[in-house]
């Protein structure tokens, strides 16, 4: 079983994966290809089950995908949703959709608290799949930091050619500190 389909978690195991990249690429795991926001909407028209995952951050940001698939729709529709309509999401949802339709009572009344649930589900089993660093890696880690500077210190410290090497006083170990 691949990444992608565990971290599908509890959606159906032909959820189509679509993987946004940083440069908002969007990449079909199944197909290996690019597609386009009218790709996923062909494919949610030929109900197809699409989840679009944040390549960097693993988070699951299908719903801003299709809320940015609606509006691109709507701009190139001839007619817009009335006006008063437009004007009730702004001043009843703060501009939202999502929050003007559940105060008209669209969404089941648990909808929010099963929304976090899966949330913190899909946080919680990423956080599981991370990979624990072994003390060998932590232990590399730390070698090659030491090196490293190590070797920036003494490019630092190199003097120049018949200049003499000034050696930094230490505190010695017969005298006290609190002098």
């Amino acid at each position: 079983m691949n990444q992608e389909n565990t971290m599908v978690g509890k959606s159906n195991m032909r959820t189509k994966i679509i993987k946004r990249y940083q440069n908002r690429k969007l990449y079909d795991t199944q197909q290996s290809c690019y597609v386009t926001l009218d790709d996923i909407a062909k494919m949610i028209r030929a109900n197809e089950d699409v989840m679009v995952i944040d390549n960097k951050s693993k988070n699951d940001i299908t719903a801003a995908t299709l809320t940015q698939i609606i509006f691109e729709s709507e701009k190139k529709t001839a007619q817009y949703a009335p006006l008063f309509t437009l004007r009730e999401i702004i001043q009843y949802g703060s501009g939202s959709i999502s929050n003007y339709l559940a105060k008209l009572g669209a969404f089941p009344a648990d909808y929010a608290e099963k929304q976090a649930a899966h949330a913190r589900e899909a946080a919680l089993e990423a956080s599981l799949k991370s990979p624990t660093p072994s003390y060998d890696d932590i232990k590399q880690s730390l070698d090659e930091r030491v090196i490293s500077a190590a070797a920036s210190k003494a490019a630092s410290t190199a003097t120049l050619p018949g200049t003499p090497e000034v050696t930094p006083n230490l505190p010695s170990s017969n005298r006290s500190l609190d002098n």
